[in-house]
């Protein structure tokens, strides 16, 4: 059934509810911006303007709610343009005391926002999330500002960031208009937008319906089709109706924990597919590579979940299939919110391989719920073989596939002991030092880009550790430069690439000792070694070319590697050695204690080659 209707015959005698397997509010400031220019762009002859379509399926009101004789439904699709329209009409009404359009606040107030009994102890919201959902106080306390609504620790997230984003955008939206202006645009909003309101017939899926369908502006995610195929599903086992009503609200409990999970942090919502991708990868193994990419993912996902999964060689549908998939995916939603929310040795193992397959091997080690002595163990162990990997020569394991298979040992049960034992074994391995130095000396072979240490993709990681190794040193509590800044930082030259405006005195020693042919090259070399290169955060760029005596008197105050720079006199080849020396000393310590690299390796790793080794340690 088709009606078209303005929001004050859509909302008369009517209750809107979002139901519990709808995505939460995810409009941002483009949407919003779109549709404040829509309104505005009605002329003042109030010509309707589309709006587009409003798909309804009529429900039941909660036994509190059975006092109101209006019809309940659910959204089906249009909940993001209802919810924004909503938002903005409770904005206009905070704004006026005597309403707009001929109608008092309070009248306005019953239409869209809530109806009070005659007592006015009940209230029911025109407009809101079904009861279950993790946002439904949210809703009530935050947007609608209903003071005594008790919301839960830990509920804000990206759907609930955007929820009172649009509330502040529209707050001050309306804050800019007079009082003439406030009551034209009102009136557009109630009168001009008009709604193709289409009622689900009752021999229809609803699930089915949804699943086939688009919100505007924003398609439904995989994660949504998911959740909706399975309640689909659910639906067509041969079960008892009370066994199908639990298994439903597993699924959106399940969702619910999985929708929250992933927006927990409103700065770095995370991505929907890739979780889904990597709980796949730990759930079954995929017949080709290491873990499931997105799009096989969604694939394989649609082809367990279907009406026939035994064509594709899958298990048949029944409730336990189901119960164990929903069940294993809600128990991960939170491990992985923590693997990419955490400030311990997890964090620095993703910084030296930040790929699906490290990230899956240590959700694996967090579902086995191990105290933090036990696991702090094993990522050390984790960590020093990552860093080990990352030195160029001596790479010891293909992290990607071992990182995989042991991830899904692990989740399948495995004894520990067998991984750490792996762990241990790969950190005992021996060490090939020429392997090592050819490693190196091959950083410097590249004709363009970066050259020498400036190639080494670990070296950033291994700065950063330096840093802390510097802090115990020079016995300092405080971090000058701590990990957590490690993306807003990059590697930096301490004499400079175009050493020429103010380091002639710095380079002209080191040079006189090649011949003119050979000078550039010693230079770069030089230039690229260990030594010379350090950590700075992006606003310390303008340091540059300057001289010596300008950076020395700025890296005073910086972090621990750029105050152990500063101490020097002189910024020249004899302290770029030095450094490389006692860096390349640090590096061998965190690969092992009882690992040394001979002195004339330690040449060679520095300075390439032995026609520049001679000249520098002459």
């Amino acid at each position: 059934m088709s009606n078209t209707r303005n929001l004050l015959e859509l909302f008369n005698n009517k209750v809107f509810r979002i139901p519990d397997y709808q995505r939460g509010y995810s409009w941002e400031d483009k949407q919003l911006s779109e549709l404040w220019d829509d309104l505005d762009e009605i002329n003042n002859e109030m010509k309707p303007h589309y709006t587009g379509t409003i798909f309804l399926e009529e429900s039941k009101p909660l036994a509190e709610e059975e006092w109101l004789t209006s019809k309940f439904f659910n959204i089906i699709d249009g909940q993001q343009r209802l919810t924004t329209i909503i938002i903005l009409i409770f904005e206009f009404l905070k704004q006026t005391d005597n309403g707009y359009c001929d109608m008092s606040k309070n009248e306005l107030y019953d239409l869209f926002i809530a109806k009070k009994s005659l007592s006015k102890i009940a209230e029911v919201y025109k407009f809101s999330y079904q009861a279950t959902n993790q946002n439904y106080n949210y809703l009530l306390k935050e947007i609608y500002e209903k003071e005594k609504t008790v919301i839960e620790m830990d509920r804000e997230n990206f759907y609930t960031h955007n929820l009172s984003y649009a509330k502040d955008f529209f707050k001050k939206k309306i804050m800019e208009l007079d009082n003439n202006q406030k009551e034209i645009l009102f009136k557009k909003i109630i009168s001009c937008l008009i709604f193709d309101e289409r009622i689900i017939e009752k021999d229809l899926d609803v699930q089915a319906v949804f699943e086939t369908m688009n919100n505007r502006g924003k398609p439904l995610t995989t994660l949504e089709k998911l959740k909706n195929r399975l309640i689909y599903l659910n639906e067509r086992l041969d079960h008892h109706k009370d066994d199908k009503k639990v298994l439903r609200k597993k699924i959106n409990d399940a969702w619910g924990i999985v929708y929250s999970s992933l927006a927990k942090n409103p700065n770095d919502v995370l991505d929907e597919d890739a979780f889904l991708s990597a709980h796949l990868s730990l759930y079954k193994k995929p017949q080709q590579g290491n873990v499931f990419s997105e799009k096989s993912a969604e694939d394989k996902l649609f082809q367990m979940f279907c009406n026939k999964p035994e064509k594709y060689n899958e298990e048949t549908m029944n409730y336990v299939k189901i119960n164990d998939y929903i069940t294993s995916l809600s128990d991960l939603a939170p491990v992985w919110y923590e693997i990419h929310n955490n400030s311990d040795l997890r964090r620095n193992i993703l910084l030296l391989n930040g790929s699906k397959e490290v990230k899956i091997l240590l959700s694996a080690l967090m579902l086995r719920k191990l105290n933090m002595s036990e696991l702090n163990t094993i990522l050390m162990l984790i960590e020093n073989v990552f860093f080990r990997n990352s030195i160029p020569g001596m790479w010891i394991l293909d992290i990607e596939y071992h990182s995989a298979e042991k991830a899904r040992d692990i989740y399948n049960g495995e004894n520990l002991s067998d991984f750490i034992t792996f762990l241990e074994d790969k950190n005992k391995s021996p060490i090939n030092q020429q392997s090592v130095v050819d490693g190196f000396k091959g950083l410097f072979t590249y004709v363009t880009g970066n050259k020498g240490f400036h190639r080494w993709w670990g070296l950033k990681y291994f700065l950063f550790q330096y840093e802390e190794f510097l802090r115990i040193k020079f016995k300092e509590t405080i971090e000058r430069m701590p990990i957590s800044v490690f993306y807003d930082t990059q590697i930096e030259h301490i004499m400079p690439q175009k050493p020429w405006e103010f380091w002639n005195n710095e380079t002209e020693e080191y040079l006189s000792k090649f011949s003119d042919e050979r000078k550039d090259h010693a230079l770069k070399v030089l230039l690229n070694s260990l030594g010379n290169l350090t950590i700075l955060l992006h606003k310390n760029q303008p340091l540059g070319n300057k001289s010596w005596e300008y950076k020395r008197e700025w890296f005073n105050t910086g972090s621990y590697n750029e105050y152990e720079i500063s101490k020097n006199d002189y910024w020249d080849f004899s302290a770029i050695r030095k450094r490389g020396e006692n860096m390349l000393e640090f590096l061998c310590n965190k690969i092992n204690k009882d690992f040394k690299l001979e002195e004339e390796l330690v040449k060679q790793i520095l300075f390439n080659t032995d026609y520049i080794i001679k000249r520098v340690y002459e």
